[in-house]
């Protein structure tokens, strides 16, 4: 009866500790916080609907506790996940999951992904691995670290490179994997994203203006805004309408339109706005009524 209670008492301690450690961890590295992940696994059988039910809560788990980077360790980027099951197949005595998924951090960054498959066990949890790579959790891991890019980019300029280069590296790991349908593709997007240096820099004095309006320094402010003009003209004038580049402008079309009146520059950037982003107009046209006093 002692044993018993005392092979209790220790279970419940190492689930404590467990729970501790994850505490412990999503408060050191809370790159991410505010999850949501979405399944629609209309397509499986229903035991492929069972097993996979748990997904969400391993996912939120996963961005969670995942010791993504020390030096950007308390963003807590909102994530939305959204995961489409297209089917199942059968590859050396697993079963492999095709989906698609949406992963968007509510702003301006979006990112689509086509033809990810990976085996998937009842109880089988979704861990990061420095070392070892594994289907589900390194698409997971790739896509986390593309948006930590972008984000690193706002403090520095070409502050991603980094994360590019860690997610290029997952993205041929993938292709050379015994799993490398969809990873040709994740290393064109990266290739994509840390080329584009217009969208990365206007991202970046886009920040840049904002901080020195909280400071007060209009001035700095508005060379900033000169900045930002010139590097989305980049983009426009060799790829119009690129399509990362329009996830970012419609994220902030409205903050754009609310910048202080009185900045010289804003006018030129609204009037360029209407130019690419002809679907917000309307939205620019309503900001340059705005006037300095």
């Amino acid at each position: 009866m002692l044993v018993n209670i005392l092979s209790i008492f220790t279970k419940m301690f190492k689930v404590y500790k467990f729970v501790c450690l994850l505490f412990l961890l999503s408060s050191l590295f809370a790159q991410f916080g505010d999850i949501e992940v979405s399944l629609d696994s209309q397509q499986l059988k229903e035991i492929g609907r069972t097993i996979t039910a748990e997904i969400p809560e391993q996912l939120k788990l996963f961005f969670t506790t995942t010791p993504w980077d020390e030096q950007y360790s308390d963003l807590e980027i909102p994530l939305t996940i959204q995961i489409i099951f297209e089917g199942t197949s059968e590859k050396g005595g697993e079963r492999l999951y095709s989906v698609q998924c949406s992963f968007s951090n509510r702003l301006d960054q979006r990112y689509f992904a086509r033809g990810i498959q990976f085996p998937y066990s009842m109880g089988q949890g979704i861990v990061y691995s420095p070392v070892i790579f594994e289907p589900l959790s390194s698409t997971m891991e790739y896509y986390g670290i593309i948006i930590l890019a972008a984000e690193a980019d706002t403090y520095e300029q070409f502050g991603g490179t980094r994360f590019y280069e860690h997610a290029r590296d997952l993205a041929f790991e993938g292709e050379r994997s015994q799993y490398p349908r969809g990873w040709s593709d994740r290393i064109e997007l990266v290739d994509q994203l840390s080329k584009n240096r217009g969208l990365r820099l206007a991202r970046f004095y886009f920040y840049d203006l904002d901080a020195y309006l909280q400071e007060g320094d209009h001035t700095a402010a508005d060379e900033s805004l000169a900045k930002m003009i010139e590097n989305l003209e980049l983009v426009f004038d060799t790829f119009p309408r690129e399509y990362y580049t329009m996830i970012f402008i419609n994220g902030h079309a409205h903050e754009f339109c609310e910048l202080p009146a009185h900045l010289k520059n804003r006018e030129s950037l609204l009037q360029l706005l209407i130019e690419m982003d002809p679907g917000n107009k309307e939205t620019y046209q309503q900001g340059l009524e705005i006037k300095s006093e």
